[in-house]
């Protein structure tokens, strides 16, 4: 079987990519491993509100607007810092962007999963069937363990294991929160408010000689916020997922391109992946169709010039601080001002 685009991953970087390369006419094959779309959900679903430059969010995606990020220090400070944005329905919103890609032309197949590349063909598994496709462009967004990626690039290695439960709220909030604690090596908790529910969650820093229970520390912490009175106790949906946070990787190589957390384009402090996804999804197909039209697979290489030249000297310092982290655990008080983006000395 043979298209232009073959795209491994209907996230919201490959389904974006779909969406721009379909709309010009191309044959594109976007595929998935999960069985539905955008679940489960594995993700705290915030996205600034500067992502509506670049997409019109659909009203019925949205489940919250935030204003402010409350922050609790190592130090026991308490930092309200303005934070406009929203939270998103990621269910919702990556079906919209998969069906727009569908409208637009693009194939869809679910439960599918790629195995390998194989001379010139890319071998799938649909259900308990071997497929071979043939494709002029071969996209990876296939996430944080990407099999594409390790096509270029060794295996990546550091991540933050993210373990989150949905637990109903109290009252309504207009407000992310985010808490550092010396438990939670390499990361922190978050609640993220939404209509009538919250996420509540955990990251913390896979590290070999064993990593902390952390089921057992997010049971600490939900006990924390239940005690203030934010949300109820019982959850209504559970999930864990890795996040990359070891920054960009190559994200070209011949017919071969990366994008979202297959590039490493997640942020390496914060986790935070869906706009760069959108963005970067969005410069890759004008590069694909542009290497597609002049038959020059050179033409790729544009995309990861335009992305480095957005997103990549953050990310690069965001490594950096995450270093300066993660060596100064310990003494999280003294550095936490030069850890945490929403300070000036994190610039420094």
């Amino acid at each position: 079987m043979h298209y232009d685009v073959l795209i491994i991953g209907a996230g919201p970087a490959g389904s974006t990519v779909a969406w721009n390369v379909a709309k010009e006419n191309y044959r594109v094959l976007l595929v998935d491993k999960k069985k539905v779309v955008g679940e489960p959900v594995q993700c705290a679903e915030y996205v600034p509100a500067l992502l509506c430059k670049e997409i019109a969010l659909p009203s019925e995606c949205i489940a919250n607007s935030i204003r402010y990020l409350t922050l609790f220090a190592p130090d026991k400070r308490k930092y309200r810092i303005a934070a406009p944005g929203y939270i998103v329905s990621r269910s919702y919103f990556d079906k919209w962007l998969a069906i727009n890609a569908i409208q637009n032309g693009a194939e869809l197949w679910l439960n599918t999963r790629f195995i390998k590349f194989s001379k010139h063909y890319a071998i799938l598994q649909k259900q308990n069937k071997i497929i071979k496709i043939k494709a002029k462009i071969v996209v990876g967004a296939d996430g944080p363990s990407s099999k594409v990626n390790r096509s270029i690039n060794k295996r990546y290695n550091g991540y933050v294991l993210g373990y989150q439960q949905e637990h109903p709220l109290v009252r309504p909030m207009d407000t992310t929160e985010v808490y550092f604690d010396k438990r939670f090596y390499g990361g922190y908790a978050w609640l993220f408010p939404k209509r009538d529910s919250a996420n509540v969650g955990l990251g913390i820093k896979l590290r070999s000689g064993g990593n902390a229970d952390i089921k057992r520390l997010l049971a600490y912490f939900v006990q924390k916020i239940v005690r203030q009175g934010k949300i109820f106790a019982s959850p209504i949906a559970t999930t864990m997922g890795l996040i990359p946070v070891s920054g960009p990787v190559n994200s070209v190589k011949e017919n071969i391109v990366l994008v979202g957390d297959a590039a490493g384009q997640t942020h390496p402090i914060t986790g935070a992946g869906i706009s760069q996804a959108v963005i970067c999804g969005r410069i890759a197909a004008r590069a694909i169709i542009k290497a597609l039209k002049n038959r020059d697979l050179k033409a790729l290489n544009q995309y990861e010039l335009e992305w480095h030249a957005l997103f990549y000297d953050e990310l690069k310092r965001a490594s950096e601080r995450r270093n300066l982290m993660e060596q100064n655990w310990n003494n999280l008080k003294k550095y936490f001002k030069r850890i945490w983006v929403s300070f000036p000395e994190y610039y420094g």
